[in-house]
């Protein structure tokens, strides 16, 4: 890439007002509106003033400092505020095709102004749109249309009351009737309710929901997904058989409404299905073009990798706006000094810079990386939409899962810790609402469990890697991937047989010395947990059994009946004494209240 000019960075970038940050800039090595013309383009540069420049003129984004929005009212603005986005935004659909980018920024500068309204578009546009125009064929491209014209709203519906990362064995049915050519969309019980599911609880017109297919004859074909109307566009009643409602208030991201549904023997059209990955005919008869089931539930959930490449963009937006804050904060606030007349900017400080630093470089770091990933993630989208199934797009759909199944934690887990260390770092004012540092907290938070549970996701990462080392050892193929980030792998003996040696203090710092250091750590866990594994195995425990077998769980229970208040005092209804997870899952009705027949009490709303 060309070294940027100067005059080029100067049209883009605005000079910062001066005051006591001044200082400090005036001794940066480096000058800043270059460096971010290097790093971002000149493209997305102006992207970023457009979106920044349009929020700031226009009164619906005026901030409402000094009071908080009821949940009604806040939810009323964001998707306000979302319909403008959608009619207003400076990223056409077509941008997005020609440059991925583009829609990674978009979401990113919506969030750095407000997460729930990056979130509801990030759902209704991408998740939702995207899996119909993905998952879909020409019967459903109709829809695209009225989704970015909002005649319809949407939401991405797999999680359910009783299974998030188990998609397998989610309950909801859909049973193929030949005589009418529909679907019959049921849920069983209240364990099989829809639940969590963006957009859902007050906005959403349709919903993309997954369900078990099953054929005449009771055959089922596993787990498929369906477009299905589930309010009236007009009037936001519910469509007959469906109960859909509000999950409630929660601790952060309260703009956008998470609801729940049930659906009781409601009839879908057969062209309902999203039937990418497997259709129906209209005699019952059920084809796909996979031969292997697993690749075709993979195929069906790859929209999940999406959301997934995303939660990486977001959280390492939220680090940059927590060190923005805390660093900015630090270089101006003065304590202690060399004299009692004068005092120093607790940046000074080693131990501020020791605190901080490390987040800020990391900032850099996995943003860089969040980029390339989703360059990759969308080629290889662009691949499965178009006439590319080799070998090479299957190996390469498998390295980017495990990928993104690892780096949704890394960045995830390090923003939510960069996030807190920067909120004690600025002290009391930390504390202070108004300086955002606990909305940047309780807003990161779900990124670390929802789109797959951290610890779960990395269990797809270690697999993915332990399958490839078996490989290996087995006298396989040469250990290469797409993406080449696995490939040293082909050289684990030598690496475990590598000790660090470094001659100097400046040899350290040279950038082999820690990545040398970290493929040496995978192969030694790698080789650690095969060798663990392989004894579970040879005790005569199942594959399942020779990873769990290890864990100290047995006491856990009774140890925190000892530590646990009463039920009344601990006020938390997924941690009751009776353990009672589903029957009374969320009701917080005052004690006295009449029990009401056969419903469900969700966010302190009763629905029949």
């Amino acid at each position: 890439m060309a070294a940027p000019s100067e005059g080029d960075a100067a049209s883009l970038l605005p000079d910062l007002p001066g005051g006591p940050l001044q200082a400090y800039r005036a001794r940066a090595s480096f000058c800043w509106k270059e460096l971010a013309l290097f790093l971002e383009g000149e493209d997305m540069l102006r992207l970023k003033k457009s979106i920044f420049s349009a929020l700031e003129d226009d009164p619906l984004f005026a901030r409402s400092h000094g009071h908080e929005l009821s949940l009604e009212k806040h939810r009323e603005l964001t998707f306000l505020r979302c319909k403008w986005v959608l009619g207003h935004a400076p990223v056409r659909v077509e941008d997005m095709v020609r440059n991925p980018l583009s829609v990674l920024t978009l979401i990113t500068c919506l969030g750095t102004y407000d997460w729930s309204l990056a979130q509801k578009f990030l759902l209704h546009l991408l998740v939702f749109g995207f899996a119909i125009y993905k998952s879909g064929s020409e019967r459903h491209l109709e829809y695209l249309p009225k989704i970015l014209n909002m005649e319809i709203f949407g939401c991405f519906a797999v999680t359910e009351v009783s299974h998030g990362s188990n998609a397998k064995a989610i309950r909801t049915t859909a049973h193929y009737d030949p005589t009418t050519e529909e679907f019959i969309l049921h849920s069983p019980d209240f364990e099989a309710a829809k639940f969590w599911v963006g957009n859902m609880g007050k906005t959403a017109t349709h919903a993309v929901v997954f369900a078990q297919l099953y054929t005449p004859g009771g055959r089922c074909h596993g787990l498929h997904s369906f477009l299905v109307q589930i309010r009236n566009p007009k009037t936001l009643l519910p469509m007959p058989g469906v109960m859909v409602g509000d999950v409630g208030k929660k601790l952060g991201l309260n703009g956008v409404d998470n609801g729940f549904a049930m659906f009781h023997k409601v009839r879908i059209p057969r062209q309902a299905l999203l039937n990418q990955t497997g259709d129906v005919t209209p005699e019952g008869t059920y084809v796909t073009p996979f031969k292997d089931a697993k690749q075709r539930f993979g195929a069906s959930l790859s929209n999940l990798s999406l959301g997934r490449a995303t939660i990486v963009a977001m959280s390492v937006m939220n680090l940059k706006l927590a060190v923005s804050i805390a660093l900015r904060f630090s270089a101006t606030r003065r304590q202690f000094g060399p004299t009692d007349e004068v005092e120093v900017p607790v940046l000074e400080y080693q131990m501020q810079q020791w605190r901080l630093l490390p987040y800020l470089a990391a900032a850099y770091a996995v943003d860089h990386f969040s980029k390339w990933l989703f360059l990759n993630l969308a080629e290889f989208h662009q691949g499965l939409m178009g006439t590319d199934h080799g070998t090479r797009q299957a190996e390469l759909g498998r390295e980017i899962h495990a990928l993104v199944s690892g780096s949704k934690p890394l960045a995830s887990w390090t923003a939510q810790r960069g996030i807190q260390e920067c909120r004690e770092a600025c002290g009391g004012h930390g504390y202070l609402a108004v300086n955002r540092l606990g909305d940047l907290r309780n807003e990161n938070d779900p990124n670390c469990t929802y789109e797959g549970d951290n610890n779960v996701l990395l269990q797809q990462t270690s697999g993915y890697l332990l399958g490839l080392l078996e490989l290996r050892l087995q006298g396989g193929a040469r250990l290469e991937s797409p993406l080449g980030t696995v490939d040293f792998l082909e050289a684990y003996p030598d690496i475990l047989n590598q000790r660090f040696s470094c001659p100097s203090v400046a040899g350290c710092l040279e950038s082999s010395v820690p990545l040398a250091a970290y493929e040496w750590l995978v192969c030694y866990l790698l080789r650690e947990s095969v060798q663990k594994v392989n004894q579970e195995k040879r005790s005569g425990s199942s594959d399942f059994e020779a990873r769990n077998n290890s864990q100290l769980k047995d006491d856990a229970v009774a140890l925190v009946d000892v530590i646990a208040p009463p039920d009344f005092i601990l006020d938390s209804p997924i941690g009751r004494a009776d353990g009672e997870l589903y029957k009374k899952p969320l009701d917080r009705r005052p004690s006295g209240e009449p029990s009401a027949g056969a419903g469900i009490v969700v966010g302190g709303v009763f629905c029949q």
